[in-house]
């Protein structure tokens, strides 16, 4: 299917693809949204339990129409229609025999399998019925979208923070020490899926006429994209960084297109050489913990980042973008402003930018 998905998009994904390759057409990339209408998000759920609109292609019709229709893309950010399941968090844990529920505020939680180690090594299977249900999500979605938007794969989940739902983190970590070689295994087969589940599920958004992907984030990449990562990473050293995560990310990021690392915490920042000697991958995604304060406080980082040729993708505010493109150039950098009330104060803070970029 050939479709158009705003009025700037030539330009969008030319700039989009400057990002990719570390470089920029005369400014950063930017990921501008702006509202179209005023009018809160409603869903008639007749008294359906949050799991269960998971599985509802009603509610993800609903959920999706109203975002496309209640947003205007500007700069480079490109209409997208997602299926939110299990938080983003759920899937690989799932397809290997757990569960997932949420709690009372609404947030997913993984069921832990304490058995899982004397459990048979489970394969990804096409006919699961998790797998079923989501393809008619799915198929649902794009007869309703059709051409207002493309439609992202479900998002993945790492092998080793799988098991540390699995197994809860503390415990992961005594069997990193205590069972290395059985937490590989598991790793590795984890990884199968997640690479298996991706592939299945690409195809099928190919046969339906789809193909661009943004995993959870702002970023259009044409072809298969993920925000590759290893949120357990905050627990463990180094050296087991180097034994334990970089294998099966180096094998993610050879089967992606394209690939982002979701750096959560900077204390990942400690990783970042083994982080950039991972090949094929693109860039950081820069996600800081709470109290890290302005990007701008983090431009060293920045430095270290850019200097091993990894773009960056970050979330601020007009004037952070500015600075932050002031002190490194506009190669390389994607910024995330926070949506806008109007399209007028959207289009005056990418003005500001670009006339800030041609003062460099």
């Amino acid at each position: 299917m050939k479709y158009a998905l705003k009025e700037n998009e030539k330009e969008a994904r030319e700039r989009l693809r400057a990002f990719w390759a570390g470089e920029s057409l005369g400014r950063p990339a930017l990921y501008v949204t702006a509202s179209k209408h005023k009018y809160d998000f409603t869903f008639e759920d007749k008294g359906k339990s949050k799991k269960e609109l998971d599985f509802s292609p009603e509610w993800h019709i609903k959920y999706n129409e109203w975002q496309l229709d209640n947003t205007v893309y500007l700069a480079e950010a490109m209409p997208c229609a997602d299926i939110i399941w299990g938080a983003n968090i759920s899937l690989p844990a799932v397809l290997c025999g757990s569960d997932y529920e949420y709690d009372a505020n609404g947030q997913a939680w993984v069921k832990p399998m304490p058995d899982i180690w004397e459990r048979e090594l489970p394969k990804f299977d096409k006919n699961h019925h998790i797998i079923k249900s989501l393809e008619n999500c799915y198929y649902r979605l794009a007869e309703a979208i059709g051409n207002k938007g493309y439609i992202n794969p479900p998002v993945m989940l790492d092998s080793l923070t799988t098991l540390s739902l699995l197994r809860t983190p503390e415990v992961l970590c005594l069997d990193i020490i205590e069972r290395p070689e059985t937490v590989k295994k598991w790793s590795s087969v984890l990884t199968d899926i997640y690479i298996q589940a991706y592939e299945h599920f690409y195809q099928l958004l190919l046969s339906l006429g789809y193909g661009e992907t943004s995993s959870w984030i702002g970023l259009m990449a044409e072809g298969r994209f993920e925000t590759v990562q290893c949120d357990f990473a905050v627990m463990i050293s180094t050296d087991m960084f180097k034994e334990f995560v970089i294998p099966d990310l180096c094998r993610v990021v050879e089967y992606l297109d394209y690939s982002l690392y979701h750096l959560d915490g900077t204390s990942q920042m400690r990783f970042i050489d083994l982080i950039a000697g991972i090949p094929k991958l693109n860039g950081i995604q820069w996600n800081p913990e709470p109290g890290a304060g302005s990007p701008v406080s983090w431009i060293e980082a920045f430095r270290e980042i850019r200097k091993r040729n990894l773009s960056l993708y970050i979330y601020c505010n007009k004037d952070e973008a500015i600075e932050i493109t002031r002190e490194l150039g506009p190669d390389g950098l994607m910024f995330v402003l926070p949506h806008f009330d109007t399209i007028a104060e959207a289009e005056q803070a990418i003005k500001e930018i670009e006339k800030a970029c041609q003062m460099l």
